[in-house]
């Protein structure tokens, strides 16, 4: 398979940028009827209905005048990140400010690769949370996989 994510991360910011959204993530994985293609929008006041409505509409017609998977048939699915949004991007650390934070490291730190605390913030490419007591800072290049967790 060709990799199509680039042509579709393309496509997905230039009308994120249009419409006032920031691209999350995207997917384009298998699913039960062919494949899936999965955008996750976001903006400061939050993402509605109406939102992923109107930019699934817009990004809908771009994808097929640029027939970035002619040998598949795909489902567009857009939505929320939600409550537990991924955090992808270094700047994601200063957004989220004092939120609670899980994330996963691909090598161990102090002793464990798994790490829930309160975001400090990233500075140069180191990020900072509050675990038990105490700061740990954890290099950008080293988290695996990192999302907000959910604060009841």
């Amino acid at each position: 398979m060709k990799n199509v994510l680039p042509v579709v991360e393309k496509l997905c910011e230039d009308i994120g940028r249009w419409m006032g959204f920031e691209i999350v993530d995207i997917e384009f994985v298998p699913g039960n009827r062919g494949w899936v293609l999965r955008v996750y929008i976001d903006k400061e006041s939050g993402v509605t209905v109406d939102d992923c409505a109107a930019f699934s509409r817009q990004l809908d017609p771009a994808l097929d005048a640029e027939d970035f998977s002619p040998e598949r048939t795909y489902v567009l699915e857009v939505s929320s990140p939600g409550l537990t949004r991924p955090l992808k991007k270094r700047a994601d650390y200063m957004r989220f400010k004092g939120k609670l934070v899980k994330l996963k490291t691909s090598e161990k730190i102090e002793g464990k690769n798994v790490f829930v605390g309160i975001i400090k913030g990233e500075n140069e490419g180191i990020v900072t949370i509050y675990v038990k007591g105490k700061d740990t800072h954890i290099p950008f290049e080293m988290i695996k996989k990192a999302a907000l967790e959910f604060e009841g």
